[in-house]
């Protein structure tokens, strides 16, 4: 009974008015059919030179990449990645630990290091698998200067020794 009074009290507690217009207005869902255009497609093909408000128009790498850029793309892999990545992108966190059957990936394996930039990029871009979409969190020039500190990373950790600076070489060894 109790029941029933619940249902007609939230059913008579709905009006019209409290339904968001833009769901009552005429509109087609994608792929439906249109009797108004000849081809009777609802779907249009957009006008020549625009561009949807999802894509953004600047996503070019930078031409230089700046001591600036890799500070840059440093305080954004702290903030964005190294919880899942760990601070030298090894795979290494606590949250990697509690994520059991899909751990984040070490940046310094080889099919990751293979990627190229453009690749990394949109994953941070669009997300991949359990990693979610950082569009929302970091602007175009932020994801790419986190790219350029994933490739520092990379590079810290697989440099050869006769590529590596003299004072370092020669802490190293002969």
């Amino acid at each position: 009974m109790k029941r029933g009074i619940t249902i007609v009290l939230l059913v008579a507690g709905c009006h019209p008015q409290d339904i968001d217009p833009l769901e009552q207005q005429p509109k087609y869902k994608p792929y439906a059919a249109n009797d108004f255009f000849a081809d009777g497609r609802a779907m249009r093909t957009p006008p020549e030179g625009t561009v949807p408000r999802e894509r953004e128009l600047d996503l070019a790498p930078p031409k230089e990449i700046t001591p600036a850029l890799l500070a840059l793309g440093h305080e954004k892999f702290d903030v964005a990645c190294a919880v899942c990545h760990g601070r030298v992108g090894d795979g290494k966190s606590m949250i990697a630990g509690k994520m059991g059957l899909a751990p984040p990936p070490s940046l310094h394996e080889e099919r990751i290091r293979a990627l190229p930039a453009a690749a990394i990029f949109r994953t941070i871009t669009e997300g991949y698998g359990l990693m979610p979409r950082y569009s929302t969190m970091l602007d175009v020039r932020e994801r790419w200067a986190t790219v350029a500190y994933v490739r520092a990373l990379q590079l810290s950790q697989h440099l050869p020794l006769g590529e590596a600076p003299d004072d370092v070489r020669q802490k190293v060894g002969p």
